[in-house]
């Protein structure tokens, strides 16, 4: 995810789409030449999707949050509409593919897929971006699989693919921003799914041993500088555990532990005087997805700290307090999905949570000499989506409807009309969207 222009212009980078590796009708190569006992094959997508939004702007006074609509894009009424032309849950593709058998025990791949946007910010004539988002080679044989290089990573992999098997693989789900629609769109990501990005590592697999692997990986280490917390001594450790019964049953659990330092202001000792901290930031999840004939059913579950509502280890608000210390959160999404196999048409739902518990510094709408305060720190996101997805050949059209709710913790103000009065006001926004577009796949 990094170096990408995405969400919340100056204080997240987060793209978002989700791999098609390991997605099973996801991705048909195409060969193109084989010789020196190489295989050159292609592979990708195309999209486009229009999407409309109708809603609620984010309160006077309160910050912009992933889950929240940027506020210049409000009228004076507090209202939003807006249309955007984008890409989809995953971004168009464009994927080269290269692998050689080696020895008996040794086969060898590399991936280079780029990523490319149809849309940037709405200034126009702003081209969209490219990125070589997956960008790895690859060794297998009896003992496993080894990986290194930029994929998606590890913690959240197993509820994002279930997200796209059911529902947003071919549409949008939520559309992260308005304004910036870099990058593909969020899913149920921000809605109770966890975004893992796609991040450089080295990553150990196991051989399928009756369905079960387990992969571990060493990740590049992120910052969350807003916090303070800009030093990574160690690599980000990464681990999922998987079980899969051909395609009808896949249970996951996946998990992430990174420390993190940093110097902040010391309130306990001399004026402008600063500590060293420590914080651990830290996740597991875990879910599954059943399929039974043509109902698909699926969801997961997270917890833990450092956590922005897209992904994990993030420059984000959510994530830390100003002190350096790192919020907890969880949430959950479930989905389902029937296909009327003889019109090839597929209708899926579902709905999610997220929520951000306070950290002990954080303050309450009404100060301890009883002034009133503003914590600005997002509380809940619920989200609500349902859509049709009809597939004729290689091209699948969707037409999709997602609701966004999103809740911040209280605060106090002074009565404008008694100054002795403190007014407890609970800022929230909601915002519909309606998206519609094709993807056309090889």
């Amino acid at each position: 995810m990094k170096g990408n222009k995405c969400l919340l212009a100056a204080e997240v980078c987060v793209a978002l789409s989700v791999t098609l590796v390991g997605l099973p009708s996801a991705r048909a190569e195409v060969k193109l030449a084989e010789g020196g006992g190489w295989a050159i094959s292609v592979d990708g997508r195309v999209n486009a999707f229009i999407s409309v939004a109708e809603g609620t702007g984010i309160p006077d006074g309160q910050p912009d949050f992933p889950g929240t609509i940027t506020k210049d894009t409000k009228d004076t009424a507090g209202n939003i509409a807006s249309t955007r032309i984008r890409n989809g849950f995953l971004m168009s593709i464009l994927g080269f593919n290269a692998r050689k058998q080696v020895s008996e025990d040794l086969e060898v791949s590399a991936r280079i897929a780029l990523w490319l946007n149809t849309s940037s910010s709405r200034t126009k004539n702003v081209p969209g971006l490219v990125d070589p988002r997956e960008l790895y080679g690859r060794l297998e044989g009896p003992w496993g699989r080894f990986q290194g290089g930029s994929d998606l990573a590890l913690f959240g992999r197993g509820g994002i693919q279930t997200d796209a098997d059911i529902a947003h693989d071919y549409g949008m789900g939520y559309p992260c921003l308005i304004q910036d629609a870099s990058g593909g769109a969020c899913g149920m990501a921000a809605f109770g799914a966890v975004f893992p990005g796609f991040e450089p590592g080295l990553v150990y697999t196991t051989p399928n041993l009756a369905g079960v692997e387990l992969s571990i990986g060493l990740y590049d280490p992120a910052n969350i500088a807003n916090g303070d917390l800009n030093r990574a001594p160690l690599p980000r450790i990464e681990a999922e555990l998987s079980y899969r019964l051909q395609e009808k049953v896949r249970v996951f659990a996946s998990g992430f532990w990174q420390q993190m330092q940093g110097t902040v202001s010391d309130p306990t000792g001399p004026a402008g005087s600063r500590k060293d901290i420590d914080a651990d930031a830290w996740g597991a999840q875990a879910g599954l997805m059943l399929t039974l004939g043509p109902v698909m059913v699926g969801g997961a579950g997270f917890t833990g700290a450092g956590l922005s509502p897209i992904t994990h280890v993030d420059e984000h608000q959510t994530a830390v307090d100003s002190s350096g210390t790192l919020r907890k959160s969880r949430g959950v999404f479930g989905l389902a999905a029937f296909t009327v196999d003889s019109i090839h048409t597929k209708l899926a739902g579902g709905a999610g949570i997220f929520h951000v518990d306070k950290s002990p510094n954080d303050p309450g709408p009404i100060g301890p000499t009883g002034t009133p305060q503003n914590p600005q720190v997002l509380k809940q996101n619920l989200g609500v989506t349902a859509g049709i997805y009809q597939t004729t050949g290689p091209v699948i059209f969707a037409l999709e409807y997602f609701r966004a709710e999103h809740t911040l913790y209280e605060f106090g103000e002074t009565n404008p009309d008694n100054p002795n009065v403190i007014d407890i006001k609970r800022p929230s926004q909601a915002v519909n969207f309606v998206n519609a577009g094709f993807t056309i796949i090889w």
